[in-house]
């Protein structure tokens, strides 16, 4: 037409062209001695496969293949074709499903061999991957499952279904493992010191309120040593260097290290102007006779803040920038680890159910933002106990419409379905993923934080968390998703 185009959908047609979770299913089967200790594991699922735009399901290459030791494991996925509206990458997209058909059979496990669900899975701890015998970069799963059970107050759990009785309403308790691959990806940063003592850093990430803007000021203030106010994050625009895309929870791992790159090169270029440009105090003095730290040069017994030395050799700014591929180190696996507790109450006449409590502890390398960390967490949760007990789309075989296509139709959790959700994040920086951590006693802008994304971490193995808590509490094992009145109507 010769102009651009804007194309405007209802809210109907989104939930057809904008894409949807496959519909899968999945067959999973622990061979394990009578004390809980597996030896043989297998995961096999098949998934939709829409013949227009497809995201390919692999549920148990991204959780069965990486969660627990075992000498014998089998994974494999298929796909079906189907002349349906196209699919997409929903809410961790392979590990959501996955984890809710493994964890939903490892409390199987625990309870047929009477095993405590988090001794269980502490018996078949990984220490290595088990599909690829690589280390990880790092894991602290183990502290998650100890530190998640005592804020939780997991030991007083009684084992036994039904046991747990309130008037009309059954309580029960159950947990689960969360497991995110952190991915690596190809980003840019550029860096600006500006002679009015600020800095700004550029990349053309997107921030749709997950606090990617936040992340950056942050990253860029303590790269620099320089207060947070007196950083200016630009990002959102596809003129800038190119960033990390919002996508397998990467942004931040993916970001972090090059804008402490470009603070490193960006120092350096500050050290190498001030001892060559004439009007500065250090003019033929050697670099490394010069120290940065908060902002300001040190040297021969002088002390002067970068913008004032700029304005000093009226040089408006100096720029810096640090890229990088996206390719991690290929001997290590890297992944975020965590661990979901929830009580839930089932009515035991009506069969309706409610979430009462609910604890997260997350592994997810340092923490940037710790306000945005637990939000996400919390977002996560929710999404996942919209997974467990409300979210479901048919397909109409006669139409081939969705038939949930309305926000009316498709249930989602609101605030009366979310009880208070304790997120606990462990803080430990990974060594591994994004460079050498150090030992503190280097210069500013040369070390790593060893921070890794966290944002769908908290919707994988909370489905399943609440589906083993509604076992707890009933007796009933509802194995497909979401687990409605139904469901446990005719059992209870």
């Amino acid at each position: 037409m010769g102009r651009p185009v804007r194309l405007v959908l209802t809210r109907e047609q989104m939930f057809t062209l904008t894409g949807h979770r496959p519909q899968l299913t999945q067959t999973v089967r622990l061979g394990a001695s009578r004390d809980g200790v597996l030896n043989a594991v297998s995961h096999r699922s098949v998934s939709e496969r829409p013949t227009t735009v497809a995201f390919p399901m692999t549920p148990a290459h991204a959780t069965t293949d990486a969660l627990y030791r075992t000498p014998n494991l089998h994974v494999d996925a298929q796909l079906a074709v189907l002349d349906i509206p196209g699919s997409r990458a929903m809410r961790g997209p392979n590990e959501a499903p996955g984890a809710f058909a493994l964890e939903t059979a490892m409390d199987e496990l625990a309870v047929a061999t009477g095993v405590d669900p988090v001794e269980l899975r502490l018996r078949n701890y990984a220490t290595t991957s088990p599909s690829t015998g690589l280390p990880w970069s790092s894991k602290h799963l183990e502290e998650c499952y100890r530190v998640g059970a005592r804020r939780f107050g997991w030991s007083a759990r009684s084992a036994t279904p039904r046991s747990r009785v309130d008037g009309q309403w059954l309580y029960g308790t159950g947990m689960a493992t969360a497991i995110y691959p952190a991915h690596r990806r190809a980003a840019r940063v550029r860096i600006r010191l500006l002679d009015d003592d600020t800095a700004v850093l550029s990349t053309g990430i997107s921030d749709f309120g997950t606090g990617g803007a936040t992340m950056v000021r942050i990253s860029g203030a303590d790269a620099l040593g320089i207060p947070l106010m007196r950083v200016t994050p630009e990002i959102g625009d596809s003129l800038l260097p190119q960033g990390a895309p919002a996508v397998g929870s990467s942004a931040t791992h993916a970001t972090v290290p090059m804008i402490v790159n470009a603070a490193r090169d960006a120092i350096n270029e500050l050290k190498r102007l001030a001892v060559t440009d004439d009007r500065s105090p250090w003019h033929g003095a050697s670099a490394d006779d010069l120290r940065y730290e908060r902002g300001i040069l040190h040297g021969q017994g002088r002390s002067m803040a970068f913008g004032r030395l700029l304005a000093a050799v009226d040089t408006p700014c100096i720029t810096a920038l640090a890229e990088s591929s996206g390719e991690a180190d290929p001997t290590y696996v890297h992944h975020s680890f965590g661990a979901h507790f929830c009580e839930v109450r089932v009515n035991r006449f009506t069969g309706e159910t409610r979430v009462t409590r609910f604890t997260t502890v997350a592994d997810v390398g340092r923490v940037i933002n710790s306000r945005a960390a637990r939000s996400q967490l919390v977002g996560g949760v929710i999404f996942g106990i919209g997974h467990a007990l409300l979210e479901e789309n048919p397909l109409e075989l006669d139409t081939g419409r969705l038939a949930s296509s309305t926000l009316a139709d498709y249930l989602v959790p609101v605030n009366a379905d979310v009880p208070n959700i304790d997120v606990h994040l462990l803080g430990r920086p990974d060594p591994v993923l994004t460079g050498p951590l150090g030992d503190g006693s280097e210069d500013v802008g040369t070390r790593s934080l060893g921070a890794r994304g966290l944002g769908e971490i908290g919707t994988v193995g909370s489905a399943a968390a609440v589906g083993n808590a509604v076992y707890n509490a009933t007796g009933i094992r509802v194995r497909n998703v979401p687990i409605t009145l139904d469901k446990l109507i005719e059992h209870l």
